[in-house]
Formats: C-alpha cells, sequence, structure tokens
C-alpha cells in the first residue's frame, strides 16, 4: 500500500515508476528534519530509492552522472535511474545490492580488496570524457582560502591550529589536470557485495557532488589524507587499482585542498550530532598538516 507520509510530488513519480508501492524507510533527511531519500519495495520484489535534491545544480550532477558515467563503470556497480522529475527535484532508482564499506566488518585483506577496487573504480571515473560532466564551480585559491579561514574560527579551533591551516594554504597549489569525478568518493558511498561463491564487489553510489574538477580537489584528496595515512597497505592497494601513483604536484595540491576541506568538514561534522567518522577526517588531516615535512 502507499503510505500517506510521502510528499504529493514523491509519491505521483513513484506511482508513475512503480505503480503500487509499500514504503520501507526513510534514509537521509535534510537540514530541516524533512525526509530526501525514501526506500520502498514494489509489488514485483524489487527495492526503489526515491531522493530529492537539496537544489537544481545536485539534481543536474546526478542525473547527469546516472545517464552518462553510470552505464561507463559497469553491471552491478551502480544503481540505475529510472525516472526523474527537474520540477521537484525528484529521481527515482534502483537500489544497489550490498551495505556501505563504512559499516561493514571485514578482514584486513577484504579491506585491501575493497581499496583496490575503489581505485579501479576511480581510475574509470576519472578517464570519462569530460564532455559528460557538470562544470566545477570552483572559487579562485584566495576566496577558497578566506572561506576555509572563516569556517576555522567559526568552528572554533584554537588558534594553533587556525595557524596551521593558514601556512597549510598560504601558496595557491600546483594545478593538475581536471577530469570527471565522483565529489564524495569512500566508504560512505561504498556499497560491498558478495555473491553466492563469496566474491566482492564494490559498487558506488550518490553522484549529486558529480563534476568536472582536479581529482586532487576531493576524490585523491579524501583517499590519500582522509582513509589511508595510518593504513599504507590500503594507500597501496588503493593506487594498484588506480594504476599508478600521485605526481609530487599532486601530493602537494592533496595536502593544500585537503587544509582547505578541513573547516568545511569540522562544521559538517558538529552539526550532525558529532559525526565521529568526519571529525576524524579532520583530526587526520590536522595532524599530518603539523608535520613541516610531509612525505607521500
Amino acid at each position: 500500500m502507499t503510505a500517506p507520509a510521502l510528499p504529493d510530488d514523491t509519491d505521483r513519480l513513484l506511482r508513475e515508476t512503480a505503480r503500487p508501492y509499500e514504503l520501507l524507510g526513510v534514509h537521509s533527511r535534510d537540514r530541516t528534519g524533512r525526509p530526501a531519500v525514501w526506500e520502498v519495495h514494489t509489488d514485483d520484489g524489487s527495492r526503489l530509492f526515491a531522493k530529492q535534491h537539496k537544489n537544481p545544480l545536485m539534481h543536474l550532477r546526478e542525473t547527469t552522472a546516472y545517464r552518462h558515467l553510470a552505464p561507463a563503470l559497469g553491471p552491478d556497480r551502480t544503481p540505475v535511474l529510472l525516472a526523474d522529475d527537474p520540477r521537484s527535484l525528484l529521481i527515482v532508482t534502483t537500489a544497489l545490492p550490498g551495505t556501505p564499506a563504512v559499516r561493514t566488518t571485514l578482514s584486513a585483506a577484504a579491506e585491501r580488496e575493497v581499496y583496490r577496487q575503489a581505485g579501479v573504480l576511480a581510475a574509470h571515473i576519472h578517464a570519462q570524457p569530460t564532455t559528460n560532466g557538470v562544470a566545477d564551480e570552483q572559487l579562485p585559491w584566495n576566496q577558497e582560502r578566506e572561506r576555509a579561514l572563516a569556517r576555522a574560527h567559526k568552528a572554533r579551533l584554537p588558534e594553533e591550529d587556525i595557524k596551521v591551516l593558514a601556512d597549510a594554504t598560504r601558496a595557491e597549489p600546483p594545478h593538475t589536470t581536471p577530469t570527471l569525478c565522483h565529489g564524495d568518493f569512500g566508504p560512505r558511498n561504498w556499497l560491498l557485495h558478495r555473491d553466492e561463491a563469496g566474491r566482492l564487489t564494490v559498487g558506488v553510489i550518490d553522484f549529486e557532488r558529480t563534476q568536472v574538477e582536479e581529482p586532487v580537489r576531493h576524490d585523491l584528496m579524501r583517499v590519500m589524507l582522509q582513509l589511508t595515512p595510518h593504513r599504507p597497505d590500503l594507500r597501496t592497494a588503493f593506487l594498484t587499482g588506480y594504476g599508478r601513483d600521485l605526481t609530487a604536484e599532486e601530493w602537494a595540491a592533496c595536502r593544500a585542498w585537503a587544509a582547505i576541506d578541513c573547516p568545511a568538514a569540522l562544521r559538517w561534522a558538529l552539526g550532525h550530532h558529532h559525526d565521529e567518522e568526519i571529525l576524524g577526517y579532520a583530526r587526520t588531516v590536522l595532524a599530518q598538516l603539523r608535520d613541516p615535512t610531509p612525505t607521500a
């Protein structure tokens, strides 16, 4: 039966896509507490997700990625877009099997395989034509720096940490080649699935930040500076899947962009019930930035 709690536009698009359905749960809410992602079950046994974007840009990014990027990643690696409504900023997709890597207990060997496959996925994403992506809206470096330091003050970081961020962002980092990027590439959006034979497959979800930008801005910075500094085995596994090591310019750019990202991550985590995962990323970055002689 149809759950009356769903907004009219969401109910309409689901009815047009799946006909009768049953609401299984709400998986995400916006800052006001309103539902933004719904999981439903259809009469034919399928699970689907409906998602309402915060703004037209996120809607454009995600629908563009589903139409052009997702097919290039291969079967069972991404959900499939079934319907979208630009007016109400809604999409309906299939449910990708599996559980998020961040919520899955794995052996060290399985973790390395997850990161290796994530590296393969990142390489495929970054190799796609930039004509099939939405252009980046990046600010000039001095404005990025001013905004980051203002966020650091609002997050009430100690003055010594603000100085660390100021020093790390004083010079504009080397520019690298823009590619199509996921934009939020990490364990929250890696879905792990094992087949009957126990083989592990890593898929990726959530493309609302997918755009053309330098991979060091988000994708590579996240893996290198936030996720793997304390796990060189996972960094090696990722780079094995990615097909190459980073250049000296890419390492330097990752470090600078990590400093830009750190205050935003802190503010987000503090505003979301002190999210320990994101707080951990920020602490890890600050610890590395305090090191005057960083190594790759």
